[in-house]
């Protein structure tokens, strides 16, 4: 199964000056612990590094100077079915000896920005179940990020249909979903949903929209966190990066290896230069409770058959 969460940085093509926002996005593939997985490197389109993608002007902490930029038209997906192209496989590691912490960066191709597969319609349906059930403790939108979120369901919809086209349309008011035949007003105010929940319910990502403030941080003040791992977004709503991953998130060698880098990348990188990483760490699954968030992660003499193998794909862009 494949999700994915996305941290934005709204881009400046919105006629108010913003702080940088980014969005983050996150293909997650649980796998048994038990079964092997197989290859010796991960089946991508696309391998390199970083670089100096990210070099940016000069700039005073939660300003931005818009910038005459738009992303580039998405080719269509080469033989895109929603009933049979399956998720690509990700193995982020190497075999040997020494493990090191690292970002392990690279560049995005703007047509990889969005992955769907033959996991669409469970996501869909398990994401419309979720949002009935519990609505804004998944997915809402505070005020810093309502211009922002607004953006987000423009970008979608110019996206999904140019990528996607066997199964999104554009509209003169936003986009249609072709299989299930939900028609998305993204232009009429005020949206008859919170943004993030009409974003949610057009791909199988998860994804969070972080907003520079003053002090040069970057706070959640936005997202749909629906098909979580270990975390919600209703306990994170508000809490600055680096309080998400060290005090709340506790990710191990975080402030000792990633911090630094983390913060400057998100300081510098550039509307035209998105990247995307891959992560992987072991989960152990007891059961999820009444609100979809899992629980029992962290017991003792937990079954094997409950700890997988939990790999995310995680792209950037402002």
């Amino acid at each position: 199964m494949a999700s994915e969460i996305t941290f934005y940085l709204p881009s400046p093509l919105i006629i108010v000056p913003f702080a940088g926002v980014l969005l983050w996005a996150t293909l997650r593939v649980l796998i048994p612990i038990f079964v092997r997985t197989a290859g010796k490197s991960s089946a991508r389109r696309t391998s390199g590094k970083a670089g100096s993608l990210a070099k940016r002007p000069p700039r005073e902490p939660g300003t931005w100077e818009p910038l005459d930029y738009r992303r580039p038209v998405a080719a269509p997906y080469p033989d895109w079915s929603v009933h049979t192209t399956k998720p690509l496989p990700y193995r982020p590691f190497n075999y040997g000896p020494k493990y090191h912490i690292t970002m392990g960066l690279r560049r995005m191709p703007w047509d990889e920005w969005v992955e769907l597969d033959n996991q669409f319609q469970y996501f869909h349906g398990e994401k419309a179940r979720r949002l009935a059930d519990i609505g804004r403790k998944c997915a809402r939108t505070e005020p810093e990020a309502l211009e922002a979120a607004y953006e987000l369901l423009e970008e979608f919809s110019d996206y999904l249909p140019q990528r996607y086209p066997s199964l999104f349309k554009r509209t003169t008011v936003g986009i249609d979903n072709l299989l299930t035949g939900e028609h998305f007003n993204i232009v009429e105010r005020p949206l008859q949903e919170d943004p993030m929940q009409m974003a949610a319910r057009l791909v199988q990502d998860d994804f969070a929209l972080l907003i520079e403030k003053a002090d040069g941080q970057y706070y959640l003040f936005a997202g749909a966190i629906v098909m979580p791992g270990l975390w919600n977004l209703d306990e994170r709503m508000g809490m600055p990066l680096s309080q998400i991953h060290i005090e709340h998130g506790k990710v191990p060698g975080f402030k000792e290896k990633l911090e630094r880098g983390v913060m400057s990348l998100f300081r510098r990188i550039q509307p035209d230069s998105p990247v995307q990483r891959n992560t992987w760490y072991i989960q152990g699954l007891d059961s999820m409770d009444a609100e979809g968030f899992t629980k029992g992660a962290g017991e003792k003499n937990m079954p094997v058959e409950n700890f997988h193998y939990r790999s995310e794909r995680q792209s950037v862009r402002r």
